[in-house]
């Protein structure tokens, strides 16, 4: 998780732009050649996909050499900006009509049905996933509000706050994007001019106001797009300086201008998101607890501890092991671990099937389930040797 880059879309020199993920720094343009460059996501095989709204596309692009592979999706798209994927789905919000959210296989591409607004001409800007409830959160420009779905049915549930005239909730005005917490609250860019332009937070089950969780602090930082990276904290684009700012969680206060004004030749970004990670994955299991637990069957052993990266703490571990007559002759045991990421409620997470070696202590299997954010670690090799674990 720490190598994954910053992606920034780039609309006046139509590409996206990458950036170090500690620095800052100005890595390479990951996409060219597009029209509007507006929303980003990984997909599902690690590459990258991006909204043209002037195409009315959502492109692919090679996720290392950023060589474009493809239109990967196009079906019924008009305007396309804000997109996300969960479980195995890309969503698009459409800010022309028809407005709302198209729904795309995110493994064929092939659109799949639509979520119709409640309201007329709220123009669409983008759309998230609440893993929490497992409800869809489409954010409104014109109408300064969020509506909620059903992922199922696609029917309404209702705009979780009212809808602005002209300014929203909060003091909430033609916001662009969302993003869920390390709190589980939701936060959206916007405002208006005159000191209130930047980051307002949300209750995601009531919809009530907060607070003004981050102020950008001047009228020429108008913001755009909002992620939360991999240290928790909140990474802004402003639209007129072309930068990203970067604020505390939890405190909301301006820390840096991560990206500064123009780096790296960005122009105009839109939305920004943290890319997918590398190829492999290399972590060190710290034990904390070890217990055997005998039955008829035999033994079950259950293990669990604190997962790091680069010394950090980035998850907590559960695993577990049975040994049966089917493993006694070998001297191993099947194997279940699951990695449970910090940050999120409820947690990001990988989980891995395979074998145990009671000698040697090794273990070895593949990626049997991941949440949506380590998708494309599914089917993936892993190999643990005493307490370092690498996926890939």
């Amino acid at each position: 998780m720490t190598t994954r880059n910053l992606l920034v879309t780039s609309q006046s020199d139509h590409t996206v732009r990458e950036y170090d993920v500690t620095t800052g720094a100005f890595v390479k343009v990951a996409a060219s050649g597009l029209g509007d460059p507006l929303g980003l996501a990984i997909g599902l095989d690690g590459n990258l996909l991006v909204s043209d709204g002037q195409a009315n596309q959502v492109k692919r692009y090679d996720g290392t050499t950023g060589a474009f592979i493809d239109v990967f999706a196009s079906t019924n798209l008009a305007g396309p900006t804000g997109m996300t994927i969960h479980q195995g789905v890309l969503y698009v919000t459409n800010s022309n009509s028809p407005q709302g959210v198209q729904k795309f296989d995110a493994t064929t591409g092939v659109n799949t049905g639509s979520f119709v607004p409640s309201l007329a001409n709220p123009s669409p800007r983008d759309v998230k996933v609440n893993p929490a409830n497992n409800r869809l959160y489409v954010l409104y420009y014109n109408a300064a509000a969020v509506e909620t779905f059903d992922l199922t049915t696609m029917a309404s549930f209702g705009l979780l706050m009212p809808a602005g005239n002209p300014l929203g909730s909060g003091g909430l005005f033609t916001p662009s994007a969302m993003a869920f917490g390390p709190d589980g609250n939701l936060y959206i860019s916007g405002g208006t001019f005159g000191g209130n332009l930047g980051v307002r937070r949300y209750n995601p089950t009531t919809g009530a106001f907060i607070d003004f969780f981050a102020n950008t602090g001047s009228d020429l930082l108008s913001p755009i797009g909002i992620t939360f990276g991999p240290d928790n904290n909140l990474y802004v684009s402003t639209q007129n300086a072309a930068n990203v700012m970067r604020f505390n969680y939890p405190a909301g206060t301006f820390l840096d201008f991560f990206v500064p004004d123009g780096g790296g030749g960005l122009t105009a970004p839109f939305h920004l998101t943290f890319g997918a990670g590398p190829s492999i994955l290399t972590f060190t299991l710290q034990r904390d607890c070890l217990n055997n637990v005998n039955d008829p069957g035999m033994l079950w052993q259950i293990e669990g501890g604190k997962v790091l990266e680069n010394g950090k703490h980035v998850a907590n571990y559960s695993s577990v092991k049975r040994a049966s007559c089917g493993t006694t002759e070998q001297n191993t045991a099947q194997l279940w671990v699951t990695l449970f990421f910090l940050g999120g409620n409820p947690p990001e997470n990988i989980t891995l099937h395979g074998a145990h070696d009671f000698k040697s202590g090794g273990e070895i299997g593949s990626v049997s389930a991941a949440s949506s954010a380590f998708s494309a670690q599914i089917g993936k090799q892993f190999k643990r040797v005493a307490g370092t674990l690498t996926i890939g």
